[in-house]
């Protein structure tokens, strides 16, 4: 038996009562994927600047979790400069993202869940090996007057041809959880 729009559960696990409800959740997911993906073609055009904008000013990035409490980027400052020092010694790249996986903590809060594949070429190549990563965004959302922005930011690599991370994947709580 074929269940209506309105008895279908939603992605939280809970039924949607009303058909108001499922639209802006499906505008929700469209507008927070179309952010990702921007974050993305920024990182592609090596634009730092552009990737920061789409944070809010009180984020908390870290593109190498487990490196301790000097890996972790605060406020939107800190990552500018981070984002602009990394994409400095760049020369191009090409980010990907797949597998997305929502999920509402409020209306106004949600984390992304996704898969991420990268290829970075440097400035010293060929003695700096390009990096090819394969890993995941565990990545929180909130809904600000400016639309959906990162509030929360890690980068977890499964494994990288041209660098040493691997496996940070492995024993990780889901769904993410952010303090």
């Amino acid at each position: 038996m074929s269940q209506t729009l309105q008895e279908r559960p939603a992605a939280s696990g809970a039924l949607t009562s009303d058909l108001a409800t499922t639209v802006r959740r499906l505008q929700d997911r469209v507008d927070i994927l179309e952010t990702m993906y921007a974050y993305c073609r920024h990182a592609d055009m090596l634009d730092g600047e552009r990737m920061a904008d789409l944070f809010v000013s009180d984020c908390i990035a870290n593109f190498i979790p487990g490196g301790g409490e000097e890996t972790t980027l605060r406020g939107d400052k800190a990552l500018r400069g981070f984002l602009n020092m990394a994409l400095g010694g760049t020369v191009s790249g090409s980010h990907h993202i797949a597998n997305p996986e929502l999920i509402y903590e409020t209306p106004d809060r949600v984390i992304l869940y996704c898969y991420m594949y990268s290829w970075q070429r440097f400035t010293g190549f060929p003695v700096t090996a390009d990096c090819h990563r394969w890993g995941r965004y565990e990545n929180r959302f909130v809904r600000t007057a400016d639309g959906w922005r990162m509030d929360r930011l890690t980068l977890i690599s499964a494994g990288e041809y041209g660098g040493a991370r691997i496996g940070e994947q492995l024993g990780r709580p889901f769904p993410p959880a952010f303090d």
